[in-house]
């Protein structure tokens, strides 16, 4: 919705001020979920910085779908390195209970051998 709501917010306030269409958004917001007027009034200021405003809203758009991609990549990376060591460790366990069975099998031959 973007500039058509900075339009809007900037025409709510009148004779184009910003500041009272933060406030009259900030009153519908504040009917519609009926959290507090400053907060209301902290996110209709941060929806028109953040989403609104041509200049910024590029920028920390840009920002937060690359931090997003950024992080998907290494979180890839550092699970697959867990995954590789949780396979290493089953198979040193699996090697480990291998061996502990077959003593266990030497050690029932033995006992069937002195009975």
């Amino acid at each position: 919705m973007g500039f058509k709501r900075l339009i809007k917010k900037g025409l709510l306030g009148g004779a184009g001020s910003m500041i009272e269409g933060h406030i009259f958004d900030a009153i519908k917001k504040k009917k519609e979920t009926g959290k507090s007027f400053r907060d209301c009034l902290v996110e209709s200021v941060k929806e028109t910085v953040t989403e609104d405003m041509p200049g910024t809203s590029h920028v920390y758009q840009m920002g937060k779908t690359d931090g997003r991609k950024l992080g998907t990549v290494e979180q890839a990376k550092r699970d697959e390195k867990k995954m590789q060591q949780m396979s290493e460790d089953h198979e040193r366990d699996l090697q480990e209970w291998k061996k502990i069975d077959k003593e266990k099998d030497k050690l029932l031959d033995e006992m069937e051998k002195n009975l």
